[in-house]
C-alpha cells in the first residue's frame, strides 16, 4: 500500500508542483518504476504546459521503452542460445547413436 501511495504522490507532484526542479525529480523517480510508470508519465505529459517538463517526460518514456526493448532482446538471445544448445545436444546424441549403431555393424562383419 505504501508503494502505491508513494507512486500516486510522485505522479501528483510531477503534475501540480509549483517548483520545476521538484517536478523533474518526481518524473525521474517515477521512471524507476518501469512499465508501471508509463501511463502516469503520459498523463503528466498531457496535462503539463511547460516544455521542459514535457521534455523530461518524453525522455523518461523513451528510456523505459529502450530498457524494455533491451531486456526483450536479451531474453530472446538467451532463449535462442538455450534452444541452440538443446538442438546441439540432440544432434550430438543422434550422432552418437548413429556412430554406435555403425560400429556394431562393422564388428558383426568381422570374421570370428
Amino acid at each position: 500500500m505504501s508503494d502505491t501511495r508513494n507512486f500516486f504522490e510522485l505522479k501528483e507532484r510531477a503534475k501540480w508542483s509549483q517548483n520545476s526542479a521538484e517536478k523533474k525529480t518526481a518524473i525521474r523517480e517515477l521512471s524507476t518504476h518501469g512499465d508501471k510508470a508509463l501511463p502516469a508519465l503520459e498523463e503528466i505529459l498531457s496535462v503539463t504546459a511547460y516544455d521542459e517538463i514535457k521534455a523530461a517526460c518524453t525522455e523518461a518514456i523513451k528510456a523505459i521503452k529502450v530498457k524494455n526493448a533491451g531486456a526483450t532482446a536479451q531474453n530472446q538471445k538467451k532463449e535462442d542460445e538455450e534452444s541452440s544448445a538443446g538442438a546441439t545436444a540432440q544432434n550430438q546424441k543422434k550422432e552418437d547413436e548413429e556412430s554406435s549403431a555403425g560400429a556394431e555393424l562393422k564388428l558383426a562383419d568381422l570374421p570370428p
